[in-house]
């Protein structure tokens, strides 16, 4: 089983609840010193996730890996739920923005309800939960601005990294080339990180250069 750095998993709590029609992973991460809160791909409700935001902490951030509709469906409820601030890639902003371009005219029977993103980070820009650095880096392939978000030994990859696999690039704004190139920027990064992914299994990044056939493209 995988475990956390000592200290690593006395700082942060990290907790997963599968939303949505395509059981995307929507994580809940709170900084134990100060308990403030950030949620991660807010695609659909849990009304677990809910228990959890009305029991004392601060949820300062709504963190989105990519712009698909199944990864931002309920940031407006969450929104406005918790006043927290969003965070995305700077280049995904006109993706969520266009019901075309973040699927959700395709399959989404009603509109997603209109939200401002309040930070568009650019590559290796940091946000700070308590004392706890979140770094994001840029990794298209998935969608043109698919990022993952990286702290002290995890990295929240949502589709673009996966157990044994990476996500599609065969949607609009999707590249292969790009995908290869982020996944190379993965594979070179020291130590040992879990990854929890936007859909399925955590891994962890020793596995897949190890396991992952996408690892070893040139």
């Amino acid at each position: 089983m995988l475990e956390l750095k000592k200290g690593e998993e006395d700082a942060l709590k990290v907790e997963t609840f599968k939303v949505g029609p395509l059981a995307t992973n929507c994580y809940l991460l709170t900084d134990k010193k100060t308990n403030k809160m950030a949620i991660i791909d807010p695609g659909g409700i849990s009304s677990k996730l809910d228990e959890k935001l009305t029991q004392g902490g601060k949820c300062e951030y709504i963190i989105l890996t990519h712009g698909h509709f199944d990864h931002i469906r309920k940031v407006n409820r969450y929104q406005n739920l918790t006043g927290a601030k969003v965070v995305a890639n700077e280049d995904e902003i006109n993706l969520i923005k266009d019901s075309d371009l973040n699927l959700s005219k395709d399959f989404c029977s009603r509109p997603i309800e209109e939200f401002k993103v309040d930070l568009a980070l650019k590559n290796n820009d940091s946000i700070y939960l308590g004392d706890i650095e979140i770094k994001m880096l840029s990794t298209p392939g998935h969608t043109a601005g698919s990022a993952c978000f990286m702290t002290s030994g995890l990295i929240f990859s949502g589709d673009t990294l996966m157990k044994s696999s990476i996500g599609r690039t065969d949607f609009k704004t999707g590249n292969s080339k790009d995908m290869i190139e982020s996944v190379k920027k993965l594979a070179m990064l020291k130590g040992q990180y879990i990854i929890y992914p936007g859909h399925g299994e955590f891994t962890d990044l020793f596995s897949e250069k190890q396991n992952n056939p996408y690892f070893n493209l040139r």
